[in-house]
């Protein structure tokens, strides 16, 4: 799972507006939270580094694989 979160946000630092508007759909109330983030791509640029960084501090607190 932190695998996922990482890629996520490399896909939304490379692509924010684009990766924003993927999500803009569902109920009324979900796409009124996501526009903002479709509307402001430097903050979802912003949102995706933080994911990045918290995606990485999660792969490194993880013990290593068993052999």
């Amino acid at each position: 799972m932190a695998i996922v979160v990482i890629g996520d946000g490399v896909v939304g630092a490379l692509f924010p507006a684009r990766h924003a508007a993927r999500w803009v759909h569902g109920p009324s109330w979900w796409r009124r939270a996501m526009l903002p983030f479709v509307e402001h791509p430097g903050l979802t640029r912003l949102l995706a580094v933080v994911q990045i960084a918290a995606g990485v501090g999660w792969v490194a607190t993880l013990p290593p694989a068993a052999r």
